[in-house]
């Protein structure tokens, strides 16, 4: 039980969204009541602010929308209307259903659906042991950073990118893919530091963001035309002999492949694929051999096509050559920190499950709900919002409506997947709950604690799925654990952690920063890892960073019928779909260059349909040079959908988006979708 204090006092605590940053925060707390969120100072990478997504996060927690009781479907599927239930009555339905299922289809008709939305290790993995004790179908986790994780250990096998520290002491910071001041907003003081003594910002992408707006140079690069840009930087690099020799010949292997590859091509393909020109390229490339403490950020967003992993091969290739990995003051490369590895077995229970059972890969929701030969019967729910963030949502809808489907949801608010729910059960939030967070977007790792006590009927992750396992019946040792118990086995096992820090203290709140920070490259020379330029090993992808095909972009069906490529980068206000609640009603906008806007007669501020051959979309239109001409940009998951004039109701915008997977790790492909648009 939290101590009830009455006056004013403060407690610290960890974000848990799905941020690279994992901020620490302190939460002011008067008569059990919080009634402020700010950052911790005493965080170095927080450095005492937070976004103001999470200065408002105690609308979302103290929402009218926020569910604080199991409740029982009574209208229906996606109409939202529900009964209060008891807990008791909640787990006992659910238990016997999810049983039935198994007897009458066997464990796989189960599909439990999360992802990110609780980074804490314990409660996002919760649900786990259950499920491999059900023998349930098993969920590839893919919808955010599979491709780029894949195309990253393509090339740098277990190599962590370099601490986001580094970047302070930089003569050149290249951001690219990522819009800094939206989802990465504590790397900026770094940007700022590194420009008041002289450095350059440049950026790189699609559009015009707010990044892009606040850069020294902005590059214009298109969709999945990445790869180009870095191999065409890479072979001006080669003419002019720019690259680290030194740490190519004692720390990589395979360049000369990639070498032969590079300079094999003309200046003009990669130009040309890219969307950059030649003088362009070169600039970049001059800019990069007369600056030697460069720092590249790369964005998981470039990943998001058919050819994203191989964009992050070959940006990863080209700081190889550069040297970027061996760290140094002002030098580094960051993809994702990579920082703490622990036994997941602790956290997932895959001894539990008996027989193997199928892979639902999670970009496939809609069509495992829709169109599976074995088809799901029961679905469960938490950390995640699919009506909202998965692509080709408008399917995953249609099946979520299915009368044979019993979908269980655990959620804190009432989200448009909790609408469908026959069973809607409260979730705590992380300010409810113990956990545990390490960040991939720097090197420090902590324990939160509870701040408050539970609101109304709500159970964390953790209790609720240890809970459902003994109403199933299941006796074994893991379900009768305690969260810290399991906390204590799992940070036992962490690696990455000093090794005079005991698990006792990082439990008591000792904010870890790991040992595998590679600042000065001394990780590199002292694991024996390498970097390869050349990787034969993993079939079937080419062995080197190389130009491949898109998709949708050169599909000349497609083509003819929708003239317009979509991006759907993040939005300010919005964490993929969470806070949606905060903005019902509204549907968001879309940037338009005026020459598009002019093809098909749109004004400014007026409401357009995106429309393709999977769904549509309502949107209030943004005419602007920030964008290229082809390209709208939509920023932001939006939950309600918006009626048009027809009285037709158009979704969110992942209506349009495909169940398409990209080139490596069964990603999504986001950002390589063609559509029209309908004037209003």
């Amino acid at each position: 039980m939290i101590e009830k204090m009455e006056k004013l006092h403060t407690l610290k605590s960890i974000c848990p969204l799905d941020c690279p940053d994992t901020c620490g925060i302190v939460a002011s707390i008067e008569n059990g009541k919080i009634v402020s969120l700010s950052g911790d100072k005493d965080h170095p990478y927080t450095n005492g602010f937070i976004c103001r997504k999470m200065r408002g996060y105690l609308d979302r927690f103290y929402s009218p929308e926020r569910i604080l009781f199991p409740q029982l479907r009574v209208g229906r599927k996606g109409e939202g209307k529900f009964k209060r239930i008891s807990w008791q009555e909640a787990l006992q339905l659910c238990a016997e259903r999810l049983l039935e299922v198994k007897k009458e289809y066997g464990g796989e008709a189960i599909l439990p659906y999360s992802y990110a939305g609780n980074m804490g290790a314990v409660n996002r993995l919760a649900g786990y042991p259950l499920f491999h004790k059900l023998g349930t179908s098993q969920l590839e986790q893919t919808i955010c950073s599979a491709a780029s994780g894949a195309g990253w250990k393509k090339q740098c096998g277990p190599l962590a990118g370099c601490p986001p520290e580094n970047a302070a002491d930089a003569r050149l910071i290249i951001a690219w893919g990522i819009n800094i001041k939206v989802s990465n907003v504590h790397f900026w003081p770094y940007v700022r530091q590194a420009r008041k003594k002289g450095a350059r910002l440049v950026v790189i992408d699609p559009y015009r963001n707010e990044t892009a707006q606040a850069a020294d140079e902005y590059v214009q690069v298109n969709i999945g035309g990445d790869t180009a840009l870095a191999l065409g930087i890479l072979q001006v690099l080669l003419e002019s002999d720019g690259v680290d020799n030194q740490f190519i010949q004692e720390q990589t292997t395979g360049f000369a492949d990639l070498k032969a590859y590079v300079c094999g091509r003309e200046l003009a393909e990669f130009a040309r694929i890219s969307g950059v020109s030649e003088t362009v390229i070169r600039m970049l490339a001059r800019e990069i051999v007369k600056t030697p403490k460069t720092f590249i950020r790369i964005g998981v967003g470039i990943s998001r096509n058919s050819r994203g992993a191989m964009s992050i091969r070959a940006i990863s290739s080209l700081a190889a050559a550069l040297g970027l990995f061996a760290g140094g003051t002002g030098r580094g490369v960051l993809l994702s920190a990579g920082a703490f590895k622990g036994e997941t077995e602790i956290l997932t229970g895959e001894s539990l499950r008996t027989e193997s059972t199928r892979s639902i890969n999670m970009i496939h929701l809609g069509y495992a709900l829709t169109g599976m030969e074995q088809p799901v019967k029961a679905l469960v729910v938490y950390n995640s919002n699919p009506a909202s963030v998965n692509p080709d949502s408008s399917s995953v809808r249609f099946g979520l409506a299915r009368d044979d489907l019993f979908t269980v949801v655990h959620e804190q608010v009432m989200t448009p997947t909790a609408r469908f729910a026959d069973l809607l059960l409260p979730a705590t939030t992380f300010l409810e709950n113990l956990d545990v967070y390490t960040g991939y977007g720097h090197f420090y790792m902590g324990v939160a604690k509870p701040v408050v006590e539970p609101a109304g009927e709500a159970k964390s992750n953790f209790d609720f799925f240890q809970a459902l396992a003994l109403a199933c019946g299941f006796n074994d040792a893991t379900f009768h654990e305690t969260c810290r118990e399991r906390l204590k086995r799992y940070l036992a096992t962490m690696g990455g952690v000093p090794q005079d820090i005991g698990v006792e203290e990082i439990i008591e709140g000792r904010l870890v920063h790991s040992t595998k920070s590679c600042a000065s490259g001394e990780v590199l020379k002292s694991s024996g890892l390498k970097f390869h330029f050349s990787s034969p090993g993993y079939a079937p992808e080419p062995p080197i960073a190389c130009l491949t095909d898109a998709g949708e972009f050169v599909d000349p069906d497609l083509l003819a019928r929708f003239p317009l490529q979509l991006i759907t980068p993040p939005h300010p206000d919005l964490l993929n779909s969470t806070f949606g609640e905060k903005y019902q009603g509204e549907c968001g906008s879309v940037l338009i260059h005026p020459d598009d806007a002019a093809r098909f007669n749109v004004k400014d501020g007026a409401m357009v349909i995106i429309a393709n051959n999977r769904g549509r979309s309502t949107r209030k239109a943004t005419v602007s040079q920030n964008t290229k001409k082809g390209v709208l940009v939509a920023e932001g998951l939006f939950w309600i959908p918006v009626e048009d004039s027809s009285g037709v109701a158009a979704g969110g915008i992942n209506d349009l988006t495909s169940q398409k997977l990209a080139d490596m790790g069964g990603g999504a492909t986001f950002h390589e979708c063609m559509v029209t648009l309908i004037a209003r």
